[in-house]
């Protein structure tokens, strides 16, 4: 009795021992928002995209393996700081409110914000959204750009670019904000609807980190290498993505 009572609490030791460490010390998790293509989304249930495919290659160049949780875009930093996530990589633009708060990488992809909408209702620069009901995603580069330049609209925010695009179609809202190859990507596939690039990012995309990360330096050693080998570019070229 003594034996088995002995063997119990050994086991429970090395259940509580393990409780703070990381659950994969093999593998980095990165926070995606998998509504997003070409650069996240799923195709026949397989996560693919530009961004997947840089983090796969990040994490098997620090000698590990990518792992994805998909998640509400507005959830990943919140994710982030409760150290549920080791990175994040969702089209996340680096803004200085961002870097202020996380660490971020070296940029990778440099994008434009465009508008979209009916194509016999257009509303194609901030001009012409006063008074119009403008959507976009929660959390996103484009809620911040239109809390600043498009303060004449009523603006609409939502979860994810899926729900955007169909309260537009469903004439719920005049237009909605994405960036521009997100754009063309939803203009391919709804003939009814087309867009117009209202501004020029000024910050790219960044793999984002907690606070005093051990991985940047790592991620931004091999996003360098990545742009200087070439292998960025064809990448681009593989998702059909414009060299901004």
């Amino acid at each position: 009795m003594i034996r088995k009572i002995f063997a119990m609490l050994s086991c429970i030791m090395l259940v509580l021992s393990g409780c703070g460490e990381k659950k994969s010390s093999g593998k980095i998790k990165f926070g995606t928002c998998a509504d997003y293509p070409p650069f996240e989304y799923y195709e026949n249930g397989e996560l693919k995209g530009f961004d997947i495919d840089i983090a796969r290659i990040v994490a098997k160049e620090i000698g590990k393996e990518a792992e994805f949780e998909d998640m509400q875009f507005c959830s990943i930093l919140a994710s982030l700081q409760n150290d549920s996530l080791d990175a994040a990589i969702s089209t996340i633009t680096s803004t200085p409110e961002r870097r202020k708060n996380f660490d971020l990488s070296r940029c990778y992809y440099a994008e434009s914000i465009a508008a979209v909408y009916m194509k016999n209702e257009p509303h194609r620069n901030p001009d012409e959204m006063i008074n119009v009901k403008v959507a976009c995603q929660l959390g996103s580069t484009m809620e911040i750009w239109a809390k600043t330049n498009a303060t004449a609209a009523q603006l609409v925010i939502m979860d994810n670019n899926g729900q955007i695009i169909e309260a537009l179609k469903a004439g719920q809202v005049d237009c909605v904000l994405l960036d521009n190859v997100q754009a063309q990507s939803f203009c391919n596939v709804n003939p009814e609807l087309a867009y117009n690039i209202v501004a020029k990012s000024d910050e790219g995309y960044a793999i984002i980190f907690k606070k005093q990360s051990d991985l940047r330096e790592k991620v931004n050693a091999i996003l360098k290498k990545l742009e200087q080998n070439g292998e960025l570019k064809k990448l681009m070229k593989k998702w059909q993505l414009p060299e901004e």
